[in-house]
């Protein structure tokens, strides 16, 4: 473990038991048996240390949706594996999650927003490839909905095991989710939503520059952590010399980013980088 994810560790123990606005630089530097002066060389504040937090969380979800895109197991078991971890993941995080949200400084609320909008646009893209990958032309018409209503039923159930923590079966769950849009799916209801409307929910998406300084910052962190390693350092200077290009090849970004897939460290800025860059369809 290096010295930033013991620090990570020991405050999200402290923030738990103790809240963010009573847990103080000193109290996790003497969790961690080191000087202030140490945690300032990983983190220039409390803040900051709260952004890595939640940065950590988005990345690893947002993450493990990229490769569940290209995962090789039928769509029908990916989409179920999808519920199951979804409820998994927030069942452990969601009580410091809230925590995060709630109680931070109106500056960095705003930090915070746009990871959470472009996690919000990674989930939307996943949902909807899931979904058409399992039920196909069956739910060409109306998969918007179908789409709005998977989401509220994952969400009903994340809201339940949040607030009663009791001892829930997830896959059990799962399976139970997959039977709800077996049935909706069948029903061949008329629409309501369609793409121009389903797209509107994005209006309050970051900025493309937004989303591309997110990335200009994780390429120099990724740059200098991979400067010694010839084929991800020359990868990593690849994008970064086609992003700054007038127009920039999709083909090519996705393929250097799927270079990047994987080496667990360099995950992240590869979904960033396919987010920004779509591969275009055929």
């Amino acid at each position: 473990m290096t010295k930033k994810e013991i620090i990570i560790e020991k405050a999200i123990e402290l923030f738990s038991k103790n809240s963010i606005a009573n847990t103080s630089i000193q109290d996790i530097t003497d969790a961690c048996g080191i000087s202030k002066g140490a945690f300032y060389l990983s983190f220039r504040s409390k803040d900051d240390l709260l952004i890595e937090i939640i940065d950590q969380f988005i990345k690893e979800l947002t993450v493990s949706f990229e490769l569940l895109m290209n995962d090789p197991r039928p769509p029908r078991q990916k989409l179920e594996k999808f519920c199951d971890s979804t409820l998994r993941v927030f069942n452990e995080r969601f009580p410091l999650l809230e925590m995060l949200i709630t109680e931070s400084s109106k500056s960095l609320k705003t930090e915070l927003l746009e990871r959470i909008q472009i996690f919000n646009r990674s989930l939307n893209d996943i949902t909807l490839f899931l979904l058409e990958n399992t039920y196909g032309a069956k739910i060409e018409k109306n998969k918007y909905d179908l789409q709005l209503c998977f989401k509220g039923i994952v969400q009903s159930y994340i809201d339940f095991i949040i607030h009663h923590k009791n001892d829930l079966e997830f896959k059990k769950i799962s399976h139970m989710i997959m039977q709800y849009m077996d049935a909706l799916v069948e029903q061949q209801f008329e629409p309501t939503l369609d793409a121009s409307v389903f797209a509107s929910q994005f209006s309050c998406a970051p900025e493309p520059q937004a989303v591309q300084q997110i990335i200009s910052n994780e390429i120099k962190r990724c740059k200098k952590l991979y400067s010694a390693d010839h084929f991800y350092g020359q990868t990593i200077l690849a994008i970064e010399k086609e992003m700054i290009k007038d127009n920039p090849q999709l083909v090519i970004l996705n393929a250097l980013a799927t270079n990047l897939m994987s080496e667990k460290e360099l995950r992240w800025l590869a979904t960033l980088v396919r987010r920004l860059y779509p591969k275009p369809t055929t």
